[in-house]
């Protein structure tokens, strides 16, 4: 068994349903088994109608398929390892009675929100190419404003990837700091969990690479209460456990005692060791 952190789950792993994902369920397991991780959940990305992002997540027809296959999967890991039943849910603005009744459907242990797109027919991605200095503010003002909408919906126990804008690869500035902070008090008042997401450390797009959100970011989310889990957002079972261990110390620098655990979408508090 591989040295491990005093983190025992990761909640974000894809599959290649997604279309952009690769290797088996079980080696995303099995990787989780050989780091001592205690829980591991697939998240993958979720259908959404007139064919919506359709080159990047399962289709309709897939859903059911996913969710037997995970379940199947805590039942042949059961003892060595807990398998959470997941899904990474788009908050598009306008879908949210699709995405509530999609929430509605399977027995999920939580469901991840995400902004991926800006635009109501998934055409404008959050982290569009050659962007510059002033352009970039305004994706991150209409990010925030979404992260915010799919806070109030209360159909999400999870925030992904909070500052997703940086793989633009422009850090948000000061102009962008209020409405960072509005979305977090969103996330707060809807009593949500946040990620650390690790994936920032493999996408080259980030300058200097990073989990999102910023350090910043995470010691304002402690400050106003919301409970924090870590997750690699992986994509292939090497991903698993991305940067944990940096992460945790991260966390104690910080101050923090606790990650989020989730069961039924159900969240207790275990101690980060």
């Amino acid at each position: 068994m591989l040295a491990m952190s005093g983190i025992t789950s990761d909640y974000h792993m894809h599959t290649p349903r997604c279309k952009h994902a690769t290797g088996p369920m079980e080696g995303y397991i099995e990787r989780g088994i050989a780091l001592g991780l205690r829980e591991i959940g697939f998240s993958d990305h979720n259908p959404m109608p007139h064919g919506y992002g359709a080159n990047v997540r399962m289709a309709e027809s897939e859903l059911d398929d996913y969710v037997a296959d995970v379940l199947r999967l805590r039942e042949h890991y059961r003892g060595a390892i807990e398998v959470r039943l997941g899904i990474e849910m788009d908050y598009v603005e306008g879908l949210e009675a699709y995405h509530d009744a999609q929430a509605r459907r399977h027995p999920w242990d939580y469901i991840i929100g995400s902004v991926h797109y800006l635009d109501p027919v998934c055409k404008a991605i959050a982290w569009p190419r050659n962007q510059t200095a002033d352009s970039v503010h305004a994706i991150y003002t209409r990010y925030y404003t979404l992260m915010g909408q799919l806070a109030q919906t209360g159909t999400y126990d999870i925030a992904a990837h909070f500052d997703l804008p940086k793989r633009t690869g422009f850090v948000a500035t000061e102009a962008d700091a209020a409405a960072a902070t509005g979305a977090l008090q969103a996330i707060a008042r809807a009593d949500m969990c946040m990620e650390i997401n690790t994936s920032g450390f493999r996408h080259p797009e980030i300058v200097v690479p990073e989990a999102y959100p910023t350090p910043a970011l995470c010691a304002e989310a402690l400050r106003l209460g919301i409970p924090l889990c870590v997750n690699s957002d992986s994509h292939s079972p090497n991903d698993v456990g991305t940067a944990f261990d940096a992460m945790e110390t991260l966390l104690h620098g910080m101050g923090c005692r606790a990650l989020a655990r989730f069961a039924g979408r159900q969240r207790s508090m275990v101690p980060l060791a």
